[in-house]
């Protein structure tokens, strides 16, 4: 069908039917002649400005890896599997979008994602290891490791038509492939294991953990007939309005099929590669003193994009950028909205002191309402105006007072 589209532009398809994303993105990959690459899974209808909001977003940030939204296209939907999935791609979605979002190499997903070209071949395109399932994850964390700044560009919107493409039975079988690929992930990179499901029932010593290893090992022909009604009989629960039985059925069922992948990777050995870093934990923190102003410490954090960073003004602690595992590293674009979410109780009292001339304390926590109100980049004109509303309330107080 697109072949025969009539474009502008030179088109060019090219099919591998059941190979999985990582193998059809890596073969495209090879054969684009363009500078940049947009990936875009087949269930995903782009918006008018798609390929524009992604070009620009470039343009302004070269050298990254942009990604864009996909959140599902709005339709009636009742059965619980459907509002389920709804709500965690919404979620999702809602998360990366936030302004300063630290990325993860979770929040990387390639079905509507593009970097340079001579990029991806520099990275070595994905892992075909991970055919199905979590290659944009393994992608992702390579990425975080060589430092490649990852942005998030609203405007790339694009429609999931997930309604359509999955089903109950298709999130079983997703869920084999997650297992397979989290075990190979572990093994690959052991630094990460922790955050893995597999490193729950790896290697992990007590009756429950046993039983559940060998049944996903030797029981899966025993309960193959079982397993397979699965879906059949949560249509059945939801009907019968069981919703805590349904939750714990397919938990259940989620969680065989996801050990029956690992096991198809680990066999009989469920032990894990030692992740290096659990007795070298230590790492460098970057300490930032803000009495230099925002705008150094900004810059200090796109210099030498930290791991971790402490934040002091002269002698206040003012907040710890801590190092989240498998994250990317600090930058600029971070550090505002870090402190306006995390550490603006303790800045905003410290920074008011100092403009007022007044001695600098330990400051105290402000309180919800007031860390509502700071949604000004500009926290020292914000602070400014704050401190001259609340002269006002006072002197209209006071006058108040004096007709009573």
């Amino acid at each position: 069908m697109l072949s025969s589209l009539p474009t502008r532009f030179p088109l060019r398809t090219l099919t591998l039917p059941g190979v999985g994303p990582a193998l059809a993105r890596n073969a495209g990959s090879q054969v684009a002649s363009g500078r940049l690459l947009i990936f875009l899974d087949d269930d995903i209808v782009p918006g008018e400005n798609f390929v524009r909001a992604h070009a620009a977003e470039h343009q302004c940030h070269p050298g990254g890896v942009v990604m864009g939204p996909y959140p599902p296209l709005p339709h009636i939907a009742k059965d619980r599997f459907r509002l389920t999935a709804r709500a965690w791609w919404t979620r999702h979605f809602e998360r990366v979008s936030r302004p300063g979002h630290q990325f993860a190499f979770t929040d990387v997903l390639t079905g509507n994602l593009s970097l340079d070209a001579e990029l991806f071949r520099a990275m070595g395109g994905l892992d075909p290891q991970f055919a199905r399932a979590r290659e944009d994850f393994e992608f992702g964390l390579r990425l975080i490791k060589k430092g490649v700044p990852i942005r998030f560009a609203p405007d790339a919107l694009g429609y999931h038509l997930e309604h359509q493409t999955t089903t109950l039975t298709g999130k079983m079988v997703r869920r084999h492939q997650e297992g397979r690929s989290d075990a190979l992930m572990a093994r690959k990179h052991p630094d990460i294991q922790r955050l893995l499901a597999i490193h729950r029932f790896a290697g992990r010593k007590g009756r429950k953990r046993r039983l559940q290893r060998t049944v996903a090992t030797h029981a899966g022909s025993v309960l193959a007939p079982l397993v397979r009604a699965g879906p059949r009989i949560l249509q059945m629960l939801e009907k019968a309005g069981l919703r805590r039985l349904y939750d714990k059925v397919e938990r259940q069922c989620s969680g065989y099929h996801y050990l029956r992948g690992a096991a198809e990777v680990l066999g009989e050995d469920w032990r894990l590669p030692t992740d290096p870093t659990a007795s070298t934990d230590e790492i460098d923190v970057l300490e930032i003193d803000l009495a230099q102003g925002l705008e150094a410490a900004e810059a200090m954090l796109a210099e030498r994009r930290p791991l971790a960073a402490r934040i002091v003004n002269g002698m206040v602690h003012v907040g710890d950028m801590g190092h989240r595992i498998g994250a990317e590293p600090w930058d600029a674009r971070h550090f505002r909205p870090w402190l306006s979410r995390q550490a603006i109780h303790r800045y905003l009292p410290v920074a008011l002191a100092e403009w007022q001339g007044q001695p600098i304390d330990v400051p105290a926590p402000l309180s919800d309402f007031t860390l509502n109100t700071l949604n000004n980049p500009s926290f020292h004109v914000h602070m400014i105006e704050q401190h001259l509303q609340w002269t006002e309330a006072k002197l209209r107080s006071k006058l108040y007072d004096n007709t009573r």
